[in-house]
């Protein structure tokens, strides 16, 4: 039996019919959005050490490198902040004619706890860790889990098929 949808001030709320054996009927809310914490600090472990392979021990606040996926794409690492336990790096695609979607993260390393935390992505930032949903901003309810995987990714992508510019390289 499909959900059952139901309005309630302009919001959905979906419910759910299960039939007992018996004959009765039972329905149930949606559960909410519980984050994993051991299985998101895994994924910012991995991310941090991904990005360490990156950068230099002296590392400086503008130092940039280059990777280039593929001949049209090229992505700038920049070092934007440096301090005694994070450094704040910009990922941004530096391709000239993409002019609508110019994808980009804002990462924040903190090297004591050794994790890699995304900021912002597409000029999105400040995520919670869990979102009603549906909500005004159309964010899934575990969107700040879904960035740092969209950033596992792009980094897999530059470890499989992206090669650093050496003259570009930090250190």
């Amino acid at each position: 039996m499909p959900p059952v949808l139901l309005r309630c001030n302009g919001w959905r709320l979906t419910l759910i019919k299960y039939s007992r054996p018996g004959g009765r009927n039972v329905w149930f809310k949606r559960r909410k959005y519980v984050p994993k914490l051991p299985d998101f600090l895994a994924l910012c472990e991995r991310n941090y050490a991904q990005l360490n392979r990156y950068l230099a021990d002296g590392t400086t606040p503008g130092q940039a490198t280059v990777i280039n996926v593929t001949e049209q794409h090229q992505y700038r690492i920049s070092v934007t902040e440096v301090a005694r336990f994070t450094t704040t790096l910009q990922i941004e695609l530096t391709d000239e004619r993409e002019h609508y979607f110019r994808p980009g993260f804002v990462v924040r390393l903190y090297h004591d706890a050794q994790v890699a935390e995304v900021l912002s992505c597409q000029h999105i930032s400040r995520f919670k860790a869990r979102y009603d949903y549906p909500n005004a901003e159309m964010l899934l309810p575990d969107e700040k889990r879904q960035i740092n995987l969209l950033l596992r990714d792009w980094l897999k992508l530059c470890a499989g098929q992206g090669y650093i510019n050496r003259e570009l390289a930090f250190g």
